[in-house]
């Protein structure tokens, strides 16, 4: 609960919302579904900018990405017509992701620019947009290079998996997320989302997101992202590169076990790093697996 709120501000234009965040006094946060405030805001918190105004709630396809607004809601995730759990080809991971996330009055207000920046170490949506080559985009991002800026130097395009692993100093620029944007996969590619927790209901302790394409056994534009075995959701680069263009079959198994000898995760109470470690292997494996299956029915 924001006790110390003093200052709401809704912005018409994203100049001025930037521009609230980047004070140094008061601390100033985006207020978007307004979950994180509400229950786990910091209590130095002292002013918020409502993003509702500034058009940052649709999901569209321009060339070969798709774009989603950061205010885009877990349930819109859920009922578009891209991304719906039941949607044939890749995509259906976001909204099969985003429903899992929360019961339905959370999933009505939580946004996808919020799962980014408060993501947990097993949060599933966030795994899914690792395995579909996220990108975010940020206004605010100043060069400090450059003597002299230019418009486009406003905006920046960050990598999921490197925001996520700066986050926090990206954040305390002041910058605003803006959208989450991925490439619209080949008709080809296929995905599968896989998790382990302690009842079908509960929030997930391992996770594992993989798509790929996949051709007479040989594999394209393979990605896997784990939750559970970091403090966010990672990408098994080590992985990805050893399978890429290669015959499945053949490869698999040896490059998943060198890619888990490179995993140490922490242990907690709901699971021991050896659990976890050997959660990942499997559900990887059965995530892989089901997509190579589903790409040899397609053909």
């Amino acid at each position: 609960m924001l006790l110390n709120l003093k200052e709401y501000h809704r912005p018409k234009g994203l100049v001025e919302a930037v521009e609230l965040l980047k004070r140094k006094e008061p601390r100033t946060v985006v207020l978007g579904g307004g979950t994180w405030l509400v229950g786990e805001a910091p209590r130095d918190v002292e002013a918020v900018v409502d993003i509702a105004d500034l058009g940052l709630n649709r999901i569209v396809v321009e060339g070969n990405l798709l774009r989603i607004g950061a205010a885009v809601t877990h349930q819109k995730l859920v009922e578009s017509e891209l991304l719906a759990p039941n949607t044939p080809g890749a995509l259906h991971i976001i909204g099969e992701t985003a429903q899992a996330m929360s019961g339905l009055n959370i999933r009505n207000r939580a946004t996808i620019a919020g799962a980014i920046v408060t993501a947990d170490a097993a949060s599933p949506l966030v795994t899914a947009l690792l395995a579909c080559d996220a990108e975010v985009v940020v206004a605010g991002a100043r060069d400090k290079s450059k003597e002299v800026q230019e418009p486009g130097d406003f905006w920046k395009v960050i990598p999921l998996a490197g925001f996520l692993a700066y986050r926090q100093q990206v954040l305390n620029e002041g910058v605003l997320i803006t959208e989450v944007r991925m490439p619209i996969p080949s008709p080809d590619t296929r995905s599968n989302y896989r998790r382990v927790a302690r009842t079908p209901k509960d929030y997930p302790i391992v996770c594992v997101a993989a798509s790929f394409a996949m051709k007479d056994g040989i594999v394209g534009n393979f990605r896997v992202a784990v939750g559970g075995i970091a403090p966010v959701p990672i990408r098994l680069n080590r992985l990805e590169f050893g399978l890429e263009k290669k015959r499945l079959a053949e490869w698999f198994e040896s490059e998943l076990d060198a890619q888990m000898q490179m995993i140490d995760p922490p242990g907690d109470w709901l699971g021991s790093a050896a659990y976890r470690k050997e959660m990942a292997r499997v559900l990887v494996k059965r995530a892989v697996l089901s997509v190579a299956a589903d790409a040899r029915q397609a053909t």
